[in-house]
């Protein structure tokens, strides 16, 4: 194609244009034939990626009998046709690229004793640490049903309380527990064997002495707690008259009949209440109120703790406060927010570590890189990851204790109520009533510092990216755009020399589109790093200098997201004179990413693409680059005309009814882009689809027909172009028939005498 040759013929409607050999106006497509682009270190190329201007990686790009086989380089089926086939698309990638970028930059209170663990081993049976029993005592926060919780108890003698974290169980039950037993208090192994500590509990000969309490957190076994195990506990408590109280999280219980014996954490006192009655404790009450009074205390106290349930972190954040206060009269609040840095530093080392098996520590990298994304696509990434780093070599299995071997790996095992709780995640429904629901981790920090772990702490970087190459080639467009900037990107700012070398540059100078913008997306991320920023800007400066298309149409996606420093608008002008259909697309795509996230720069937009248009060498991308930002950059209605029948507009028909100063260029365009015959399906499509909009809209109805009247206000080719589009929105052969669309523009260019 040669984009920088001037309009050709009126287009009638349906008519295309024969594409040249050479792309838009200078060199041949592919650049001059310099040096070859460097090789790909990373994955290969996915199947029916295409080469430059479309070709297969398989075929040139010249002329011959290969030449027939490659894709059409304007009209159906050509890359052209696909950037302006799909209405508010570049919005849409917009959003998915700001939840992304925002997802990455984001319960506890010697001796010769011994109990038998599940594994088979006995593990010394520990007294309750009397520092934990005397914080419970003296500085607890009763909630409303702790009574009801304690007469359950006396009822019960085996009392499960089941909440989320941060609910205070553990604290709940050490406070029933101090009240019911009258001898040693016991912190029981959570792989403790339940049946066997019966037997223990019902030997007269035994050497736990009456009327002990056991406190259990979490045991690794509850989901096969029975209802048979449960009778036989109790039994033996009853006996040795002692207690136990078991915590577990939301969803761990698998057996039903055993709901008798729950009791529901679901009264978490505020943060600020743990915070003063344990600071109420260690400095007295007189203390403690003189210095939560002082605002900037109250402050850091909510900023450090938020307003979510967080007993222990409070706990903790008050113990700090008191230290302190005790050493030095007075807080440092500097320090204070280090200390509770460290903390969840170690607290989160502790949890990283601690995830059991293959499928969970998958399914949280996964979760991590694409948190807040429906449940369906972490669950198909998290399989796909674990399928990578899965040990596939032959081995023996050993049997059960019933003679069956396990299976290597059952889908049943562990529902996604338990994994989201080990997970420290939770469940969300989907917005504005969508059917499905979302997953994302409770602390929004956690998705980076997971992806950071995975790469830091385990020799698994190259199933990494691997995996990332296979999700931005994903369907899902959220899913691609999630991959690139939480995966890619953070994976880019931690190790940014060893991404730039097996991910960027190759995929820089790759045949697939969406590894293009996958570099762009990762950039956008990284490039928040100042030292990364100014590295990729020279990176970015190299693909924009470079004569081949894939690097500059990659160059020209960075720029369309500000991801390095430069002057965007001016800088992808520029590259609407490189002759390439590719380039063109992706400049249209960068300048349709600017107006979305600004819609400021609408007007240097369009007075830029107005310049370029009436210059011959660059006159067809700057066509097709204002037919991409017409297609996929659209307004909520909801932001600027509530009773609107559809939900968005096209953004820049809004703003140039809007704003009259933006009218001329965009009438122009519109004209040049109804005359252009190489990419009149284009435009025939755009137009199409923002007729269909307005066959819904009344306002958006009377928006287009004053647009086709200044179109046609003096420029008859213009407006037979519009009446042709008009007939076919009606024809009795069309599918979906535009009826009340066509009949307004007909009418607006009969009064224009067309």
């Amino acid at each position: 194609m040669t984009v920088g040759a001037t309009a050709g013929a009126p287009a009638a409607a349906g008519a295309g244009g024969s594409p040249s050999a050479a792309g838009p106006g200078g060199p041949p497509a592919g650049g001059s034939g310099g040096a070859p682009p460097p090789p790909a270190a990373g994955p290969g190329p996915e199947p029916g990626s295409r080469g430059p201007e479309g070709a297969s990686p398989a075929q040139p790009a010249g002329g011959g009998d290969d030449a027939a086989a490659q894709p059409p380089q304007s009209g159906p089926g050509a890359e052209s046709y696909e950037a302006t086939g799909r209405l508010g698309e570049g919005t849409q990638r917009r959003e998915h690229l700001q939840n992304a970028v925002a997802n990455v930059e984001g319960d506890m209170v010697g001796g010769d004793k011994y109990v038998v663990l599940l594994s088979g081993k006995r593990s010394r049976l520990r007294v309750l640490s009397p520092l934990i029993a005397e914080r419970v005592r003296f500085a607890y926060c009763a909630p409303a049903d702790l009574s009801d919780a304690r007469d359950a108890l006396v009822r019960q003698r085996l009392l499960i309380l089941r909440g989320d974290a941060g609910y205070g169980k553990s604290a709940m039950a050490v406070r029933l527990l101090l009240g019911a037993c009258r001898g040693t208090l016991y912190h029981l192994d959570g792989g403790v064997d339940l049946t066997s500590l019966a037997d223990e509990l019902e030997n007269d000969h035994g050497v736990i002495e009456p009327g002990a309490g056991f406190l259990l957190e979490r045991p690794e076994d509850i989901g096969n707690l029975g209802r048979a195990t449960y009778d036989k506990v109790q039994g033996a408590l009853s006996q040795a008259d002692a207690w136990m109280v078991v915590t577990v999280a939301t969803g761990d219980l698998a057996d039903g009949e055993l709901l008798a014996g729950v009791r529901d954490v679901t009264d978490a006192p505020q943060p600020m209440e743990v915070v003063r009655a344990h600071l109420r404790w260690r400095l007295g009450e007189r203390d403690a109120d003189r210095l939560l009074v002082r605002d900037e205390v109250r402050e850091v106290i909510g900023e450090l703790l938020g307003d979510l349930p967080a007993c222990r972190q409070a706990g903790e954040l008050a113990a700090a406060l008191g230290e302190q206060y005790d050493l030095y009269g007075a807080v440092d609040l500097d320090r204070l927010r280090e200390h509770r840095a460290r903390l969840e530093a170690e607290d989160f080392e502790i949890w990283a570590e601690s995830l059991p098996d293959l499928a969970t520590r998958s399914f949280a990298i996964a979760l991590a890189v694409l948190n807040g994304l429906p449940q369906e696509d972490v669950a198909e990434a998290a399989r796909s990851l674990r399928d990578r780093l899965e040990d596939n070599s032959p081995h023996l299995r050993a049997p059960r204790p019933d003679g069956s071997v396990p299976s290597p790996r059952d889908p049943f095992r562990t529902p996604l109520r338990r994994r989201l709780t080990r997970l420290r995640a939770h469940e969300l429904d989907q917005p504005d009533g969508e059917p499905g629901t979302t997953l994302e981790y409770k602390d929004p920090g956690y998705a980076r510092r997971v992806i950071v772990h995975a790469w830091t702490q385990y020799d698994i970087q190259s199933e990494l990216l691997d995996w990332l190459a296979e999700l931005v080639a994903h369907p899902a467009e959220h899913v691609r755009v999630y991959a690139a900037a939480s995966g890619l990107g953070v994976l880019a700012a931690e190790s940014y020399r060893h991404i730039e070398r097996r991910v960027l540059t190759p995929w820089a100078y790759s045949d697939s589109p969406l590894r293009r913008v996958a570099v762009a997306y990762a950039l956008s991320v990284a490039c928040q790093n100042p030292w990364v920023r100014e590295q990729a800007g020279a990176l970015v400066d190299g693909w924009y200098a470079d004569e081949r298309v894939a690097a500059q149409a990659t160059a020209a996606r960075v720029r369309g997201l500000g991801a390095v420093p430069g002057r965007p608008v001016e800088d992808l002008a520029r590259l609407l004179a490189v002759d390439s259909v590719t380039v063109a697309v992706a400049v249209g795509s960068a300048l349709a990413d600017l107006v979305a996230d600004d819609p400021d720069v609408t007007g240097s937009v369009l007075s830029m693409l107005r310049a370029r248009a009436e210059d011959h060498r660059s006159s067809r991308a700057a066509t097709l680059a204002f037919l991409i930002v017409a297609a996929q950059v659209v307004v909520e209605t909801k932001g600027v005309e509530p009773d609107a029948a559809v939900p968005e507009w096209p953004i820049l028909l809004h703003l140039a009814h809007r704003r009259h100063e933006l009218r001329d260029p965009f009438v122009r365009l519109w004209r040049g882009a109804l005359n252009e015959s190489f990419f009149h399906d284009e435009a025939e499509q755009v137009l199409g689809q923002w007729a269909k909009l307005a066959e819904r809209d009344s306002e958006l109805r009377e928006m287009l027909r004053l647009l086709v009247g200044a179109i046609a206000h003096g420029d008859t080719r213009s407006g037979r172009i519009l009446r042709a589009c008009a007939e076919g929105w009606a024809s009795a052969d069309r599918l979906v028939r535009l009826p009340l669309t066509a009949a307004v523009v007909r009418a607006q260019l009969d009064l224009e005498g067309v």
